[in-house]
C-alpha cells in the first residue's frame, strides 16, 4: 500500500512538474510576424512598434515581415505554409475574413488560424473634399445628406474595396442615398483625387490622413462610431444621427493552427506587458486608437472574430459574392 501511494505521489509531483514546464516558453530564436500588406500601410505600421517592444521583452529579434498581394492574400497562404513552432505569426484584419469568405483562400481561414491578441480598433471616418465642398455648397455630413437628395448621383465616394470592410461600412452609412462608388488600387490615389475635389468623399481611417486633415484640404465630416471623437469633436457621429454604421479596421495577431499553446501564452503575456510601455501608449494617441477598447486576448477577441464573420457573411450574401459560409 505505502508503494502504491509512493508511486502515486512520485506521478502527481512529475505532473505538477511537466505542468510548469509547459506553462513556460522561452523564446530561443528570432520571431516573425507576416504582415499580408505593404510597408507604410496601417497594418504595417501597427506592427513595427509593437515588434520593437516585444523584443525587448522576450530577449529575441522581433521582425514584421511584409509579404504583400492579392488584398492580404499571399500573405496568408505564405504564413500558411510555415511550421506551427510558435516562432512565426501574422497581423490580420477583417479583410482576411472578407477574403475567406469569398473563397480566395486555399485552406479554412477561420479554422486554421488561432486569434491571439487584438492590438488596436481604429475608427473609420468619411472625409470630404473641401475643394469640392465648396463648390457645392455644404460643410458637414447632415449638410450632404440634404445635398444627395436633392441631388442624386452628384456626390462621389471613394474606397479601397467595394467588397471588403471599407464598402461595407460605406453603404451602411450611406444607406438610401443616391451616390456614386468609385474604387481605387490605392490609397494615395484616393487621397490624390479627393484632395483635387475629383471626388466629393472617401472612407478611411483617422490614422491615415491625420496630415491631410491637418493641411485644410480635407474635412473630416463623420465618425462611424456611437459618440463623438476626441480628437476630432466638432465631427459627426453616426451614432448621434442613428445611423447603423459602426464598423471600424481591427488589427490582431493570428497563429497557425496547431502552434504550441505554451508559446501563444508566452506571446500573449509579453503583448500585455508591451501594451503598457508609454511608448504604445503615445502611438494609441497619435493614431486615434485610444478612443475604441484596443488590447483584446482569450474569449474578447475571439467573440469578436466570430462575430465578424457573421456580420461579413450577411453583407457579402447580400452583395451576391459570398462564396463560403460556416
Amino acid at each position: 500500500m505505502k508503494k502504491l501511494v509512493s508511486i502515486l505521489l512520485a506521478a502527481l509531483l512529475l505532473v505538477g512538474v511537466f505542468s510548469v514546464a509547459s506553462a513556460e516558453w522561452k523564446f530561443e530564436r528570432k520571431v516573425d510576424i507576416v504582415c499580408p500588406w505593404g510597408v507604410g500601410g496601417g497594418a504595417d505600421s501597427t506592427i513595427r512598434p509593437m515588434a520593437s517592444l516585444l523584443k525587448d521583452i522576450i530577449g529575441q529579434q522581433v521582425d514584421g515581415l511584409n509579404v504583400e498581394g492579392g488584398g492580404g492574400v499571399n500573405g496568408v497562404e505564405f504564413t500558411y505554409k510555415q511550421p506551427a513552432d510558435g516562432y512565426t505569426y501574422m497581423i490580420g484584419t477583417q479583410s482576411l475574413i472578407m477574403q475567406d469568405l469569398q473563397g480566395n483562400l486555399s485552406m479554412d481561414y477561420k479554422d486554421e488560424f488561432i486569434p491571439v491578441a487584438k492590438l488596436v480598433h481604429s475608427i473609420n471616418i468619411i472625409a470630404g473634399s473641401k475643394k469640392a465642398m465648396d463648390v457645392k455648397g455644404y460643410s458637414t455630413f447632415s449638410g450632404m445628406i440634404d445635398y444627395v437628395k436633392d441631388h442624386p448621383f452628384e456626390v462621389s465616394v471613394g474606397m479601397l474595396t467595394a467588397t471588403g470592410a471599407d464598402g461595407a461600412s460605406l453603404r451602411q452609412a450611406l444607406e438610401g442615398l443616391d451616390v456614386l462608388e468609385v474604387s481605387y488600387a490605392a490609397g494615395a490615389e484616393m487621397n490624390a483625387a479627393l484632395m483635387g475635389g475629383h471626388i466629393d468623399m472617401m472612407i478611411t481611417g483617422t490614422d491615415e490622413i491625420q496630415g491631410l486633415i491637418e493641411s485644410g484640404d480635407v474635412i473630416p465630416l463623420v465618425a462611424l462610431v456611437q459618440n463623438r471623437m476626441k480628437l476630432y469633436p466638432d465631427m459627426e457621429s453616426t451614432g448621434e444621427l442613428g445611423i447603423d454604421s459602426y464598423i471600424g479596421t481591427w488589427r490582431g495577431i493570428f497563429a497557425k493552427k496547431g502552434t504550441p499553446q505554451e508559446a501563444i501564452d508566452a506571446l500573449v503575456d509579453a503583448i500585455a506587458v508591451a501594451v503598457e510601455n508609454p511608448l504604445w501608449q503615445e502611438f494609441l494617441v497619435q493614431g486615434a486608437y485610444d478612443e475604441r477598447p484596443g488590447f483584446e486576448t482569450g474569449d474578447a477577441f475571439l467573440n469578436l472574430f466570430d462575430n465578424e464573420y457573421a456580420v461579413f457573411t450577411e453583407y457579402l450574401q447580400e452583395e451576391g459574392v459570398l462564396a463560403k459560409a460556416y
